[in-house]
């Protein structure tokens, strides 16, 4: 039983670099190959990954044209083309010790009984703003200066997991695997930051897959100075971009409109938003707001935007 590792990329080639290190130096046969999803780079990806074209098994690039932040179709990518028997995602700006892939594939491993268990295996992350010393971090640098934020919703050990109501809400994209089977394949409806990973946990988790912790499956995360995460921005006091959050939170209710659990879930978020002055933007203003009235902009804007596309098509066939 072996992993395919799929990596979304976009002009990080240095980060890309460092994770590659560490994908070099890891242990066992539990590595099948690793697959680098590139979302239309214009930086130098493949020269990132040419040092370690003979030092990591079956290490191929799959590119997609640049039309937004589409990690969700860029993990489709790998997924299309993994041979791996468990699929392992990881995001780029992740380092992690020599036994990583095998904790993963070994999480999968002891329930197989001769064919694929339906289970999302969830590692935890902690983080740092400063790259280890050397290619693989150290027990101590592993440690981070920053906790996981899964590790206080669910306990140390995962224990919060049992009998949680909704388990598919602890799954994002920094540290998961899955067995590969047909079911696994992102929804390709979400564009730029946030819900296109938790939506995958949802579907799978209503098809009857278990989630499970492993917390000896950590990953060390090497901040950003400009993250993507509009909630890293906030804790460290940057300007944060909450359009894509707020507008793929819509997507995700209206994906499943009979379901009123879920509306019930990420509607009440919804409140903290308003337009910024310009009109143009997502903000926190401090205050509650109408939740229903943020889903009505978010619909009405989509529409329109799909309206402006269907006519700009009509016309390009003219």
């Amino acid at each position: 039983m072996r992993a395919t590792v799929i990596i979304p990329t976009y002009n990080r080639p240095d980060l890309l670099r460092r994770q590659l290190a560490c994908f070099a130096e890891q242990t066992g046969s539990a590595l099948c190959e690793v697959l680098v999803c590139d979302d239309g780079s214009s930086t130098d990806t493949l020269g990132a990954m040419a040092p370690f074209r003979d030092r990591i098994p079956g290490l191929r690039h799959l590119w997609q044209p640049d039309l937004g932040f589409r990690a969700g179709q860029a993990r489709n990518l790998g997924i299309r083309e993994a041979i791996g028997d468990v699929l392992l995602f990881v995001d780029d700006d992740l380092l992690f010790p020599a036994d990583f892939v095998e904790r993963h594939v070994a999480a999968h491993r002891e329930v197989m009984n001769g064919k694929p268990a339906r289970r999302v295996v969830l590692g935890f992350r902690s983080r740092t703003m400063t790259p280890p010393a050397g290619a693989v971090p150290t027990a101590t640098e592993m440690r981070g200066t920053d906790g996981d934020d899964r590790v206080e919703l669910i306990g140390e050990h995962g224990e919060g997991i049992d009998g949680h109501p909704h388990p598919w809400f602890f799954v994002y994209s920094c540290n998961f695997s899955v067995p590969r089977l047909d079911e696994v394949t992102f929804a390709e409806d979400f564009e730029g930051w946030g819900m296109e990973d938790t939506e995958l946990g949802y579907r799978l988790v209503k098809a009857g897959w278990e989630v499970v912790v492993r917390p000896e499956a950590r990953v060390l995360h090497v901040e950003d100075p400009a993250p993507r995460d509009p909630f890293r921005c906030t804790e460290r006091g940057l300007p944060p971009q909450y359009d894509s959050y707020v507008t793929n939170a819509v997507q995700f209710i209206d994906m499943y409109p009979d379901d009123r659990e879920l509306y019930d879930m990420l509607a009440p978020e919804l409140r903290w938003y308003v337009r910024d002055p310009t009109g143009k933007h997502w903000i926190k203003n401090g205050h509650e707001n109408d939740a229903d009235a943020v889903i009505a902009t978010v619909r009405r804007e989509r529409d329109e935007r799909t309206a402006t596309r269907a006519a700009a098509a009509n016309r390009a066939r003219r």
